[in-house]
């Protein structure tokens, strides 16, 4: 591969040894190659600044802050006023009373016991003196045969008083019944109370200065003026290279 294929940096780099000789050689002395035995000549130049147009925001008139006062707004209205309350008024009314005739009882009933003795009598009895009871005899028939016989004994009894109890001592209720009368008496036919009337209030028309709208006060903000400027920026910086020479220059 020659050198004339290669770029720019790349043949600077390949090239750089010469560079003392070719400072050396009577043909570049003289600006030209030795026509006779060069094969490949380059030829020294330099490489401008290379730069860009940036376009950049700026600042020309910074924002600022406005307090905008708007005054209130008022109009006349024609409004119906009290200018009496409504109220209530409570009058007392007295009780009234009035004569009715009753039946009270006089004396109530009550309860008596009275006592009654008990009741006796006499009756007779017949009681045992002596208990009945066995004894032996001795018989003889006629024909002289002796024979013991066991006989009843009957019991020997007397007739004797006593006094029973007919009927227990005893206390007899006597209810007397409650008594009455008729009297008249004073009754309350109707309470006490308190009679309530309402009396309406009263109105007028007024002229009055009302707000429709209140004074206030807004902030409006302004934002900054902002413009493009455009400023050149270096991207590149210049350089001193080696190009290949044009042919005319050493042919």
């Amino acid at each position: 591969m020659s050198l004339r294929s290669l770029p720019v940096a790349v043949a600077m780099t390949a090239i750089a040894p010469l560079t003392g000789l070719v400072a050396s050689s009577p043909a570049y002395a003289f600006g030209g190659c030795d026509n006779g035995r060069a094969v490949e000549c380059y030829e020294k130049v330099s490489t401008p600044d290379v730069y860009k147009t940036v376009a950049r925001p700026v600042v020309v008139a910074p924002g600022r802050t406005e307090v905008v006062r708007e005054p209130a707004v008022t109009e006349t209205r024609t409004d119906r006023v009290e200018t009496s309350p409504g109220r209530w008024v409570a009058e007392h009314v007295p009780a009234q009373y009035g004569t009715v005739q009753r039946t009270v009882m006089v004396k109530p009933a009550s309860v008596s016991y009275s006592s009654v003795p008990a009741r006796y009598h006499t009756v007779r009895d017949h009681v045992v003196v002596q208990a009945a009871s066995y004894r032996w005899e001795r018989q003889m028939d006629r024909h002289g045969r002796e024979t013991m016989c066991k006989v009843v004994v009957p019991a020997v009894t007397r007739e004797v008083e006593r006094t029973v109890q007919v009927a227990p001592a005893s206390r007899v209720a006597h209810t007397s019944p409650a008594q009455y009368s008729t009297v008249q008496q004073t009754v309350q036919t109707a309470p006490a109370g308190v009679r309530r009337s309402y009396i309406a209030p009263t109105y007028a028309h007024v002229n009055r200065t009302v707000v429709v709208r209140p004074a206030s006060e807004r902030v409006v903000q302004h934002p900054p003026v902002t413009a493009v400027a455009e400023t050149k920026v270096l991207v590149q910086k210049g350089s001193t290279g080696w190009q290949p020479a044009r042919r005319g220059w050493f042919h």
